[in-house]
């Protein structure tokens, strides 16, 4: 695996050479010290024992509790140059140690560091892990007892270490040693010695150096980055190294102006016309029934015409047909035939048509007799067409 070589090949060269530097890409560091070199100081005067120390730019902090679990944790700064110990140094000369004999723990170190307000801060650490209980070698080295007892007298197993980081981002830091960080810090995922293992490719176990990682934003212009230590079981050896922090910010993004909501336009006001009042229509009178042409009465008969006078012609009654509309939808009563009126004491001369030559009196006769019979025949006709309609 490649990740694997990379840490082999980082830690053939803290072994061959004592004192080398593998620097951490991590430009912008806002860490004092991130690399735990320089001076170190005696923790005594912040609550821990007579024996501990620590590296400057860095405080520690515990939860205190009994010999067994949560017991106080002692505090070493790893001088490879002095110790020849470069096995627990990831780059540099010094790298940080906290650890507890044949008990449990709950501690770290912390940093307190101003920051730009409403940032994304990233923390980053690099840790090994160092656990069991027997005295196991490879390669020379110590390394964590992995195997897990197979009866309560077998005395060996692990303590299963759990290594994290994290973050406050309201920047808090504990009341005092002995106090634990605020609930408002923000931890990552832990890791084990399990997780911590490697073997290379000769078959050669060690414990690796791995890098935890934790990001939160910040809610003013303090954050405080912590590392934790938590074995969950007291067996001789629980130990934890770290080395090369980094914290950066990233720059916030710029916030963007919320638009504003442009009113839109609104329309002049028009004239609303006045709906003119439309005339309610009026009673339509119902049409007036047409009267019937009643039959001519034949002509009387009369003197025979002189010569010199020309006969007027009398004009056809025409055929009215009254229209659906005009006539109503009832019965019409059948012509009556009408008695001819009587003679008159002086009958008016019958003119003849204007066209045709004077016909004789047997003649004129019939032709008045014709003419009376077709106007009955229409009246007849235009009676039974009215009867007929629907």
């Amino acid at each position: 695996m490649r990740i694997t070589a990379i840490l082999l090949i980082v830690a053939l060269l803290i072994l061959s050479v004592p004192g080398a530097v593998a620097q951490a890409d991590c430009p912008d560091n806002l860490l004092v010290n991130p690399g735990f070199e320089g001076g170190t100081y005696k923790t005594e005067s912040v609550g821990t024992s007579l024996s501990s120390n620590m590296v400057e730019g860095w405080l520690p902090w515990s939860i205190l509790g009994d010999a067994t679990t949560n017991r106080e944790v002692e505090y070493k700064v790893i001088d490879a140059a002095a110790s020849g110990d470069t096995y627990r140094v990831f780059s540099g000369n010094q790298s940080q140690k906290f650890f507890t004999t044949w008990g449990t723990h709950t501690a770290g170190i912390y940093q307190r560091v101003r920051v730009p307000a409403g940032s994304e801060v990233v923390f980053s650490i690099w840790v090994q892990i160092y656990s069991g209980e027997r005295e196991l070698r490879s390669g020379g080295q110590f390394i964590s007892d992995l195997e897990w007892p197979k009866d309560s007298g077998d005395k060996r197993g692990p303590g299963m270490y759990r290594a994290s980081i994290g973050i406050d981002p309201q920047g808090a830091v504990p009341g005092g040693f002995g106090a634990p960080p605020s609930d408002a810090t923000v931890w990552s995922a832990p890791v084990t010695e399990f997780e911590t293992r490697r073997t290379t490719e000769d078959g050669i176990e060690y414990d690796a150096w791995v890098q935890l990682q934790v990001s939160a934003i910040a809610e003013g212009e303090w954050v405080t980055v912590y590392t934790r230590g938590m074995p969950e079981f007291p067996v001789k050896h629980n130990d934890s190294f770290w080395d090369e922090a980094c914290l950066v910010a990233l720059t916030p993004p710029t916030p963007t102006a919320r638009p504003t909501d442009t009113p839109s336009p609104t329309p002049e006001a028009t004239d609303t016309p006045v709906p003119t009042e439309t005339p309610l229509p009026t009673d339509t009178p119902p049409p007036t029934e047409t009267p019937l042409p009643t039959d001519t009465p034949p002509p009387t008969d009369t003197p025979e015409p002189t010569a010199t006078a020309e006969a007027t012609a009398t004009p056809e009654p025409t055929d009215t047909e009254p229209s659906p509309a005009d006539s109503p939808d009832v019965e019409a009563a059948a012509p009556t035939d009408t008695p001819p009126p009587p003679p008159a004491e002086e009958p008016t001369p019958a003119p003849a048509p204007t066209e045709a030559p004077p016909l004789a009196p047997s003649a004129n006769r019939l032709a008045l007799w014709l003419y009376a019979g077709a106007g009955a025949g229409v009246v007849v006709t235009l009676g039974w067409i009215i009867l007929r309609k629907p």
